[in-house]
């Protein structure tokens, strides 16, 4: 069984506190990413209305997932949106090992539209179509949400998350959490470690 460990809540507004989680969600997201992990930071930063900032580790598991298969570069939304220019940039942020590299907004949007058509675990699809989802929504906002009373921005996305039709895994959390890495605290080890 994994050790549990837990966060401080977060003292920015935009940040939900979160519960119970294994040491790889608290602490290694960000070095030791997996394909899921990227996914949630780009749904997240998006959440936030911002470019998405990822570091090397992230770039290198996302550009290997967008050129492992090469019908992806022929997919629909990559030819309505090429890719081709970011691309460079991630292998640039992997080569150098940059600790932040951005993508536009639209660029992200498009990196999950063609993520959808490229071949991924049920677990993957999932959450891809959660964010595509959200994403419609928050463009769309088939719930009539006002923006006279929430604005455009966090508070309105929040709601519009809140009020979906159709939850998903992200909206039943309800929104987005702290991404990022923290030193392990040190009172708490792993088993059979040497306190010396």
């Amino acid at each position: 069984m994994a050790q549990l460990h837990r966060m401080r809540a977060p003292k920015d507004p935009r940040f939900v506190p979160m519960g119970w989680l294994c040491r790889h969600c608290l602490y290694e997201r960000r070095d030791q990413p997996r394909r899921r992990d990227v996914l949630l930071r780009v749904f997240h930063q998006l959440f936030a209305g911002s470019a998405v900032d990822l570091n090397a580790f992230e770039c290198e598991v996302l550009l290997v997932w967008l050129t492992e298969h090469p019908a992806v570069a022929d997919s629909t939304p990559w030819l309505k949106a090429p890719l081709d220019t970011t691309l460079p940039r991630l292998q640039t942020s992997i080569t150098e090992a940059k600790a932040r590299t951005g993508i536009a907004f639209p660029t992200a949007v498009t990196v999950i539209d063609v993520l959808r058509e490229a071949p991924g675990s049920p677990a993957e699809r999932e959450l891809l179509a959660a964010i595509a989802q959200h994403l419609d929504e928050w463009q769309h906002n088939p719930q009539h949400v006002e923006v006279r009373r929430h604005g455009t921005g966090i508070p309105y996305r929040r709601q519009v998350l809140k009020s979906t039709s159709h939850p998903t895994t992200l909206s039943a959390r309800g929104g987005p959490f702290d991404l990022h890495t923290s030193p392990a605290p040190i009172d708490q080890q792993e088993p059979g470690e040497d306190n010396s």
